[in-house]
């Protein structure tokens, strides 16, 4: 039977009705992250492309204990470590140092055009080495500004569960992008559901847990 795309799946609307709380909760820690975090968010969300989240996370928590922000040093090996491996460590060194020489004019730039998401997020994709749209909307969800959507290959999947029919097509361009996210905007707006939760519902069901 074909889906009503007007109507949330059963699955979907169970887990959802009991995971709510605590998928608000933590967008809302997501509001509350202090400006002088936004380095090692953007710098989380130069790891997990391609690479485990909890992995990215350990490997970030480390480079807030050596302060690299600040300090000069070369964090491959914390990359290459297998207790937290994330591939393509190589390419992400090299963007993790390009961001410390950048982040002044992305930080002063966050605070321009917080107010104008979209905007803003074309300006870190063009700014910052290794980010695409998905990894700008992460980062910028993650520091607390909404609206963008992340259009991760697994997010993908729950929205052609959902009906969605664009989202059947790989994402290889920024059409492609934003007529995906178009329709997934317009499918939260029908089931009343806000995107940024709904994307937090999916990422529960893919890893057990809510991150980030």
């Amino acid at each position: 039977m074909k889906k009503n795309i007007k109507q949330f799946p059963e699955f979907y609307a169970t887990h959802y009705e009991e995971m709510k709380d605590d998928i608000r909760m933590r967008l809302q820690l997501f509001t509350q992250i202090s400006e002088k975090d936004w380095f090692y968010e953007a710098c989380y969300c130069i790891l997990t492309p391609q690479s485990k989240a909890v992995h990215a996370d350990m490997v970030v928590k480390k480079l807030i204990e050596m302060d690299f922000e600040h300090s000069d040093f070369d964090p491959l090996p914390l990359l290459r470590d297998p207790e937290h491996y994330i591939r393509f460590h190589n390419q992400k060194t090299k963007n993790l140092q390009a961001l410390k020489g950048q982040f002044q004019f992305i930080r002063n730039q966050i605070k321009s055009y917080t107010h104008q998401p979209m905007l803003l997020r074309d300006i870190l994709t063009k700014n910052i080495r290794g980010f695409g749209m998905k990894e700008a909307a992460h980062f910028m969800r993650n520091i607390g500004i909404f609206g963008p959507t992340i259009l991760d290959r697994h997010i993908l999947k729950h929205l052609i569960e959902c009906g969605i029919r664009s989202a059947k097509k790989p994402v290889t361009s920024r059409n492609v992008y934003i007529a995906i996210e178009k329709a997934w905007l317009n499918y939260c707006k029908e089931v009343q559901i806000p995107m940024e939760e709904m994307d937090l519902l999916f990422w529960a069901l893919e890893t057990g847990f809510i991150l980030k």
